[in-house]
Parts: C-alpha cells; sequence; structure tokens
C-alpha cells in the first residue's frame, strides 16, 4: 500500500488543476514520457546553444555600432575640415584677386617706367651727340651746366632700370603666392573628400554588416522562441501523458471517500458542472466544478477533513486552496478574496480556509468549488449532501 499511495498523491500533484505544476520527477514512467522527455531536452539544449549563438552575435553589434559612431565623429570631424578649406580656398582666391590687381597696378608702372626709360635713353642719345659741343661752349659754365645734366640723365636711367627690375620680379611673386595659395587649399580640400568618400564606404560596409547582424539577431530571437514553445509544447505533452499513467491506476469515488462532505459556502450554487458558455471568453468550454453564490469576505470552510495541499495565487483560479482527503480525493476552492491556510495546515470539515471574493478569472464574488478523484474532475453535487 505505501508504493500506491505515493502513486496516488502523484495523480494529485500532477493532475490537480494542470496549471499548478509542470512537470514530475517521480512519475511513472513509459515509453512515450521518455521519448517526450528526450526531446525535451534535445530541444533545451538547442535553445541553449542558440542563446550562446545570440549572446555573442549582439557582442559583435555592439562593437560595431561603436566602430559605427566612431566613424561617423571621424567624418564629422573631416568635413568641418572640409569646411575650412574651402573658407581657405575662398580666403586664398580674395587674397589672389587683391594680388592680381596689384600685380596690374606693377604692370601699368612697369609700363611707364618703361616709357620713362625711353625718353631717358633718348635723351642721353642726343647728349652723347651734343657732348663734343661742351668744347664749344662760349664759356666754361655753361659747359659744366650740360655735363651735369647729362650726368643726372644716365643716374636717371640707371635708378628706373632697377627699380623696374625689382618691379618685375615683386609681379612674378605675387602671381606665384597667389597661385600657389589656391593649389594648396585645392591639394587639400580634394585630400579631405577622398577621404570622406573612403570614410563613406566604410561606413556603408560597418551599416550593412550592422543590418546583417540585426537579421541573425532576429533569426536567433525567433529560434529561441521557437523552442520556448516546443519545450512547453513538450511539458504539456509529458504532464498528460503522466497524468493519464496515473488515472488509469487511480482509485475510484468509493462510498467512504464521498462521505463526510459539507457545502463549503453558504449560498446558492449558480453554474453547475460540465459544458458550458464561459463568462469572460465567450467560448463553450467544460466547467469542473460548481460556483456557489456569496458575499466578498463571506467565510469559506473545508467541505471535508484533511490536508492543505496547496494555499496561493494560479493565474484563472486566483487565490485558491487544494485540500487532499482520504481516497485520494482533492478539493479545490477558487477565487477567494483572503486565505487564512497554508501548505500542510491539518483541517477538519467546517474550519475556515478564507473568505469568499472574486479573484482571477472572475465576474464577481462567488466560490469556484472542485473535487477530484485521481486528479479527474468530478461533479461535486455527487458527494455534497442533498
Amino acid at each position: 500500500m505505501p508504493g500506491r499511495r505515493v502513486l496516488c498523491r502523484m495523480v494529485v500533484t500532477v493532475s490537480v488543476l494542470g496549471v499548478l505544476v509542470s512537470g514530475v520527477s517521480a512519475a511513472p514512467d513509459n515509453d512515450d514520457i521518455r521519448a517526450a522527455r528526450d526531446r525535451r531536452e534535445i530541444v533545451k539544449d538547442e535553445a541553449a546553444s542558440t542563446a550562446e549563438q545570440l549572446e555573442l552575435v549582439k557582442a559583435e553589434d555592439v562593437e560595431v555600432a561603436d566602430a559605427l559612431r566612431a566613424l561617423d565623429e571621424y567624418v564629422a570631424l573631416q568635413q568641418a575640415k572640409i569646411a575650412a578649406a574651402r573658407q581657405a580656398i575662398e580666403a586664398a582666391e580674395a587674397e589672389a584677386t587683391l594680388r592680381w590687381v596689384e600685380s596690374d597696378q606693377v604692370g601699368e608702372e612697369i609700363v611707364e617706367l618703361v616709357a620713362q626709360l625711353q625718353r631717358l635713353a633718348v635723351d642721353a642719345y642726343v647728349g652723347a651727340m651734343r657732348a663734343g659741343t661742351l668744347l664749344e661752349a662760349e664759356d666754361l659754365s655753361t659747359g659744366l651746366r650740360m655735363s651735369a645734366i647729362l650726368d643726372v640723365v644716365t643716374g636717371d636711367r640707371g635708378d628706373l632700370l632697377e627699380r623696374l627690375r625689382a618691379l618685375e620680379s615683386d609681379s612674378e611673386d605675387i602671381a606665384r603666392s597667389a597661385d600657389g595659395a589656391i593649389v594648396d587649399a585645392e591639394e587639400q580640400e580634394r585630400e579631405l573628400e577622398s577621404s570622406v568618400l573612403l570614410l563613406a564606404r566604410r561606413i556603408a560596409a560597418q551599416e550593412a554588416a550592422q543590418d546583417e547582424l540585426a537579421k541573425r539577431i532576429a533569426g536567433h530571437e525567433q529560434e529561441i522562441r521557437e523552442f520556448e514553445r516546443e519545450q512547453y509544447r513538450m511539458a504539456v505533452l509529458i504532464d498528460n501523458l503522466i497524468a493519464e499513467e496515473l488515472r488509469r491506476s487511480a482509485p475510484k469515488l468509493t462510498e467512504q471517500s464521498a462521505s463526510g462532505f459539507i457545502f463549503p459556502v453558504e449560498g446558492r450554487i449558480g453554474s453547475g458542472f460540465g459544458p458550458r458558455k464561459h463568462p469572460i471568453f465567450g467560448s463553450v468550454r467544460q466547467h469542473n466544478g460548481v460556483d456557489m453564490g456569496c458575499v466578498r469576505g463571506q467565510p469559506i470552510w473545508a467541505a471535508k477533513a484533511g490536508t492543505v495541499i496547496f494555499a496561493g495565487w494560479r493565474d484563472g483560479y486566483g487565490n485558491v486552496v487544494l485540500i487532499e482527503h482520504e481516497g485520494y480525493v482533492v478539493t479545490v476552492y477558487a477565487h477567494q478574496s483572503k486565505l487564512s491556510v497554508s501548505k500542510g495546515n491539518s483541517l477538519d470539515a467546517g474550519d475556515p480556509i478564507g473568505e469568499c471574493g472574486s479573484t482571477g478569472w472572475s465576474t464577481g464574488p462567488h466560490l469556484h468549488f472542485e473535487v477530484r478523484v485521481g486528479g479527474e474532475a468530478k461533479d461535486p453535487l455527487l458527494v455534497l449532501p442533498a
């Protein structure tokens, strides 16, 4: 009998409410269950491997994003340099314009100097022709004046020639300086633009890599979601297989196990056991218990002596208590507003276990009461007093 008691206690653990437990390690085993467990382990390993790959790809994506940010910053710096180079070109062109104006002015001055030199040359030539007349001058004073004039003419010509050479040199320097400034600025602009084009290609390559990484991340995340869904399906399948195996060997409701029940709350029975239209979802579903009307805060009692095997929150049931009784019978008390018992408490019939409420999937205060034998839901009216 001890082995049978352990077996039937597993029925309670696995089958009651389904949502309370996701698996049982010591449950009966058969080929289908072993195959489902093996498949679940394979899926679990595949999910773990994919998760590792996902983390690696995410780390790579972070590196690419950092590189893109650095490239963007460098491009911004280069573009600022290009803007500065263009300003330098504009300044050089403006300076060149001024230099060319100066060069034109120098050219005009050169033309004037050349004209002066030509005049002086003529004067010098004429003076040379007349040099012989110095000896023919009527007096010494007249001869000296003529000699002085020739010296001045000759000296002015030398000064003008020297000035002409200087102006020509300045004009060439001005032109070279203006042209050189423009050439330098344009060369700098070309180098910067070439650098930016190279950076643009690198950015495009990095962005393409980032897009590819994003696709890989999305693919891995989708795989993980699929693995998680398959793990869930395997867990449900295993639980169902175990529950079915246990139900086949579970005891039936006997006269002894069906006796000793009292109503768990004072109230009228509303929705009964069996198929019904769900009040929240609107679909027709199996109603595995009966709903008893009550006022919020109204005490709820243990329907029969037993031991609390669960007291807490479970999704649609809200605050729920499960009590195990003799004969492997479990009663369920759902939607309570407050619980006053804990797992392991021993109770007598009529002991308070909580208060009426509307927690979980509920449209108003009531008690949802179930009776399960070997995990299988039975109509509570079969055991409650008439």
